[in-house]
């Protein structure tokens, strides 16, 4: 076993699956029941199944297509979240129903964005030591379910409009910066910059 690769999948895993885990977490607390769990789960696996079944034939399709796609379903979901944060402030409620068929897409879609993350670094270190890319990536997956169910009422705690407010700007940044790295070689430095620049653009939305 490859111990560089393996910690690299393992770290690069844990840090992008604990971040569905905890959306996850946050509307479970909203709809009281499991599904939630079982939708990031799901969008995570639609995306790193794939990745280590192909292994390292998946890179034979151009990373464009995927950033170009990815990137149009970030922006559609980041301008969700945004206005069903604004609805919250300005008091606009949804009913209830209406908000758990949304935290069910919202938790799909962002399980499926962090797994996305992890698998370019994933495809990077497959050709290197294809067991231990798989074996890391497995660990930290256990590691983040165990986690989730043990800080989960922590987790809740969070508040969901402000939560909305954040990710949507996040999803608007991946958005754009995946965007530009289709046609450019832009410096992934500039996510934080994107960051601020949505951080600031919701804010007007909401206020307006």
């Amino acid at each position: 076993m490859d111990l560089g690769v393996f910690f690299a999948s393992l770290g690069i895993s844990l840090l992008e699956l604990s971040e569905a885990g905890a959306v996850a977490a946050i509307y479970h607390n909203i709809s009281k029941n499991n599904l939630p769990f079982v939708y990031a789960i799901a969008g995570v696996l639609i995306v790193l199944v794939p990745t280590f079944a192909l292994g390292k034939y998946i890179y034979l399709v151009p990373i464009n297509y995927f950033l170009l796609v990815a990137a149009i379903i970030l922006f559609y979901f980041g301008y969700r979240l945004v206005r069903s944060a604004r609805r919250y402030f300005k008091k606009q409620f949804k009913r209830k129903e209406e908000e758990k068929e949304e935290g069910i897409g919202v938790v799909f879609t962002v399980s499926a964005v962090e797994g996305l993350e992890a698998a370019l670094v994933i495809l990077a270190l497959i050709p290197q030591s294809y067991f231990s890319a798989l074996l890391g990536t497995t660990v930290s997956g256990i590691l983040v379910i165990i986690l989730t169910a043990l800080l989960k009422a922590q987790i809740a705690r969070i508040r969901l409009p402000h939560l909305k407010f954040a990710l949507s700007a996040l999803l608007f940044s991946l958005g754009s910066m995946w965007l530009l790295e289709a046609f450019t070689d832009i410096n992934e430095g500039f996510l934080a910059v994107f960051f601020i620049i949505y951080l600031g653009v919701n804010y007007v939305i909401i206020k307006s």
